[in-house]
């Protein structure tokens, strides 16, 4: 653990997470905030300046919904990354709230594993399951975009999850918990999800922000990585812009909506080998130009909340009918590309 990892912790547990934290967080990284209209400009010590929604400008859309969602005929794919395999049980028991067939597509990282998760799955009875071991590089991404990517063509919709731990900072424990609830925690939380995506031009499902990594929303140390990759699927990034990426690489998408980056040619070898990195590498960078790749293919995305208590208060839209459902998305949704902030 290096000094700074300690440092946190020893503060973390003589203060809490309250004011005093925040405060010597802010200090220690040297971060400072600049208010421009419904937005706030994050500068920090060595890092891209960042543009985030104002707290009271950033909404998200209650699950369950409010009224009776039906559920659209579609072929549902579940991409899972499993490393810790004693989380398998309840990913597995998670999964089976999609009130659909789902296949399921695990990747895992050495033989052994492998064998272990077909036993835990081998009664899943809700879609065929396939288990494959692939090198440990990326993470989870690099399987979600290299490993399994020749399957997309076969399916409308798509989750992507990962047994997550955050074992490197104890401020992040529920993360995991916070957004399994929040993407499968019911079957009614589900069908919800299902009828959001119903509409054409949603290409992207992900929780509102966990209150704990709200503060680490920002290009942190990968804007120039996330630039250069951009730039190879034609998109130009400007760290002026919004900055909105499902935190913790766990959302439900729609294949034609991360298209390019399925396309691209990437390699398990563009990602570096595992060394627990916490910031700076490709599946950090990609993980922040989800968003934009997918709005540059015409779609938008939507924030859920189906937990409001660990969101740090930033507002929750209820939604009573289909009509008041379309017209909080448009709430929900923002344009990223020249949204304002410093433009």
């Amino acid at each position: 653990m290096s000094a700074t990892d300690l440092a946190k912790r020893i503060i973390l547990a003589a203060f809490g997470e309250g004011r005093l934290y925040e405060f010597l967080r802010q200090l220690w990284h040297g971060i400072r905030y600049e208010e421009r209209g419904e937005f706030v400009i994050v500068h920090q010590r060595g890092r891209t300046a960042s543009v985030r929604l104002k707290l009271e400008r950033d909404f998200s859309l209650k699950l369950p919904l409010d009224f009776r969602a039906e559920v659209p005929a579609v072929r549902i794919a579940a991409v899972v990354h499993i490393f810790y395999v004693e989380l398998a049980g309840g990913l597995k028991n998670l999964l089976a709230n999609i009130p659909a067939r789902v296949d399921v597509y695990i990747s895992t990282t050495d033989a052994g594993k492998k064998s272990a998760l077909e036993k835990v799955f081998a009664d899943f009875d809700k879609g065929k399951v396939t288990v494959k071991v692939f090198e440990n590089r990326g993470r989870d991404v690099a399987p979600l975009l290299v490993g399994f990517r020749e399957i997309y063509s076969g399916y409308d919709l798509c989750l992507h999850l990962h047994s997550k731990k955050s074992p490197h900072d104890l401020k992040l424990a529920g993360w995991g918990e916070f957004l399994y609830k929040n993407l499968l925690g019911s079957t009614e939380i589900v069908a919800g999800i299902l009828r959001i995506m119903a509409r054409r031009d949603v290409g992207i499902v992900f929780p509102q922000y966990f209150s704990a990594i709200r503060s680490a929303i920002n290009w942190g140390g990968n804007f120039q990585l996330a630039q250069e990759f951009a730039m190879r699927l034609g998109i130009s990034l400007d760290e002026r812009w919004l900055v909105e990426f499902p935190s913790g690489s766990m959302f439900w998408f729609k294949p034609q909506a991360l298209a390019p980056l399925l396309n691209c040619g990437l390699s398990f070898e563009d990602f570096p080998p595992e060394k627990a990195q916490t910031d700076g590498t490709l599946a950090h960078a990609l993980e922040r130009i989800l968003l934009y790749v997918a709005e540059r293919e015409g779609f938008r995305y939507v924030k859920i909340s189906a937990d409001a208590d660990k969101i740090s208060g930033a507002p929750v839209l209820t939604s009573n009918s289909v009509e008041e459902l379309n017209a909080n998305v448009e709430k929900v949704c923002r344009r990223l590309a020249e949204s304002g902030g410093l433009v």
